[in-house]
């Protein structure tokens, strides 16, 4: 029963031992004299400093400002990019008309714009939406076009053999069969606009976790900073892992839709 229930769980398991042991590696390492917590505390420190963020509500404030956008930024980034997808992948001259500017977004750095959405849209939350947002955008929108294009081509063919329409392939055949692809993208993109939302409120922001990072890196003070780069990372752990096992979910929508 319990090799049993390793191997159902053991990326889990091992991902968490792997966690622990390097937390128990850092805490060592700084008792030991052979890091200097100055730079980056340990994680004994790191816990209480959480406790009195906690309490006083720091915690909440930052975590609360940062998922605001970070929904907002994905929510606007999922609707665009998969309708975007969609269109491209399913019209050829749409593709066409969108390539130069997603060549353009791969190849130029997305906080090059940040002072562009600083002038036009003040500082605060709809520039860090804003850049969040063309964080997240391309990864959606390549693998909802990479969905759409390489649909079961024997399938649509013999669709068409019974009279199905255009229109009914997409929505019967080209539809189902891309949307695991479309939320590998989707976990793509959590992370991505996770990213760019911290990055932004890097530069310029009031609250949240890349504020309260840059707040309290400019103090020097690692402790604090450290608990927000903790918070950070295990969102984009928790986020990122509720995709995935979303993404495990619709893998079944490919065989159905060759059925």
């Amino acid at each position: 029963m319990i090799v049993e229930l390793f191997y159902r769980r053991q990326a889990l398991i091992l991902g968490t031992l792997s966690m622990i042991g390097l937390l128990v590696f850092w805490q060592i390492a700084v008792d030991a004299g052979l890091i200097n917590p100055f730079f980056i505390s340990t994680p004994s420190q790191v816990w209480t400093e959480f406790l009195v963020q906690f309490e006083d509500g720091q915690v909440a404030a930052n975590v609360g400002a940062t998922l605001y956008c970070f929904v907002w930024s994905m929510g606007l980034a999922t609707v665009v990019g998969i309708v975007l997808g969609m269109l491209a992948g399913w019209f050829r001259d749409v593709e066409s008309a969108l390539e130069p500017f997603i060549w353009f977004k791969y190849s130029a750095p997305t906080v090059a714009f940040y002072p562009l959405f600083i002038a036009w849209l003040g500082y605060g939350t709809p520039t860090i939406i804003a850049i969040a947002f063309l964080f997240a955008l391309t990864p959606i929108y390549a693998n909802t076009l990479s969905g759409i294009k390489n649909i079961d081509r024997d399938l649509a063919k013999a669709a068409r053999s019974f009279g199905a329409k255009p229109l009914d392939i997409f929505l019967q055949v080209a539809l189902p069969g891309s949307v695991p692809v479309m939320m590998a993208g989707l976990r793509l993109g959590v992370g991505r606009a996770l990213t760019g939302v911290v990055v932004a409120e890097l530069f310029g922001a009031n609250a949240g976790l890349g504020y309260a990072i840059t707040y309290y890196g400019q103090l020097m003070q690692t402790t604090k900073m450290m608990v927000s780069i903790v918070i950070v990372i295990l969102l984009g752990v928790i986020l990122t892992q509720i995709l995935s096992f979303l993404e495990s979910k619709t893998d079944s929508w490919r065989v159905d839709s060759g059925r």
